[in-house]
C-alpha cells in the first residue's frame, strides 16, 4: 500500500510540474530591444522645406561716382527649396548637411537721379533729365547653397558653408515721377558665374538671421565697380 501511495504522489508532482511548465510563459529582456528603439528614437530622414530670405545688401570697398545706393531701397530676396541631410544626429548635437537650389534677386537702388547705362561695353552713370522714383540695377540669379548646420540641445543652431549660382537675368529699372517705369536687359558686364560664403544663426521655431558675402566683384575685371557684395537679413 505503501509502495502505490508513494508511485501516487510521485505522479501528481511530476503532472503538476508538466502542467506549469505549459501554462506558464518566462519572458526575458535583453539589451537588444532597448538598442533597437534607441535606433528608431534616433532614426532621421532625409526632409525639403521652403524658405524665403529678405534683406538688405550692398557694395563694400571704394566705389567709382555716381555709385551711391539707397540703404533700404536696395533690398535681397530669395526662395529657396533646402533639402536637410542628418550626418550625426546620436547626441545632443546634431549635425546635418543643407544644399537645394534657389533664386535670388540682388536689387541696387540708385540715390537721387543717377541711372546705370552700358555704352560701348562700359557701364556709364549718368544724372536723368527728370525727377526719379526710383532707379536701380537688378540681378536674378541661380543658386545652390551648401552648408553644415550644427543643432545644439538649447534650441540654438549654427550654420555655415558657401554657394555657386549662374546669373539668369539683370536689368535696370528706372521709374520717374508721375511716369510709367521702364526695365531694360542687358548683361551690364555681368560675371556669368558668382559664388561666396554665407552663415545662419537662430533658435528652433523661429527666423534665423542670415549674412552672405561675396569677395569677388559680380562684374568682369575692368568692366564695373571692383567691389564685393555683402548681404544680411532673415531667413523665415
Amino acid at each position: 500500500m505503501k509502495t502505490f501511495k508513494h508511485i501516487l504522489t510521485t505522479a501528481l508532482i511530476a503532472a503538476s510540474i508538466s502542467s506549469f511548465a505549459q501554462s506558464t510563459t518566462i519572458t526575458i529582456i535583453t539589451d537588444s530591444t532597448a538598442t533597437t528603439n534607441e535606433r528608431k528614437k534616433h532614426a532621421e530622414r532625409v526632409r525639403t522645406d521652403f524658405n524665403i530670405y529678405l534683406g538688405f545688401n550692398g557694395f563694400s570697398g571704394t566705389l567709382p561716382a555716381g555709385y551711391d545706393f539707397r540703404p533700404v531701397g536696395s533690398r535681397f530676396i530669395s526662395l529657396a527649396w533646402q533639402t536637410r541631410i542628418p550626418v550625426a544626429v546620436r547626441g545632443n548635437t546634431k549635425l546635418r548637411l543643407l544644399t537645394g537650389p534657389e533664386v535670388a534677386w540682388n536689387n541696387f537702388m540708385f540715390e537721387g537721379r543717377n541711372t546705370l547705362i552700358a555704352q560701348n561695353g562700359q557701364l556709364v552713370v549718368e544724372p536723368a533729365t527728370v525727377d526719379l522714383r526710383k532707379s536701380k540695377l537688378v540681378m536674378a540669379q541661380l543658386n545652390l547653397p551648401l552648408m553644415l548646420n550644427l543643432s545644439f540641445k538649447s534650441g540654438f543652431s549654427l550654420s555655415m558653408g558657401g554657394y555657386a549660382g549662374m546669373r539668369l537675368d539683370s536689368y535696370t529699372k528706372v521709374k520717374p515721377e508721375g511716369g510709367a517705369a521702364v526695365r531694360t536687359h542687358n548683361t551690364y558686364n555681368l560675371n556669368p558665374v558668382r559664388w561666396g560664403y554665407m552663415a545662419e544663426l537662430g533658435y528652433r521655431g523661429h527666423a534665423k538671421l542670415f549674412g552672405r558675402y561675396e569677395p569677388s566683384s559680380p562684374f568682369r575685371a575692368g568692366q564695373g565697380p571692383d567691389a564685393g557684395v555683402w548681404t544680411v537679413g532673415i531667413k523665415l
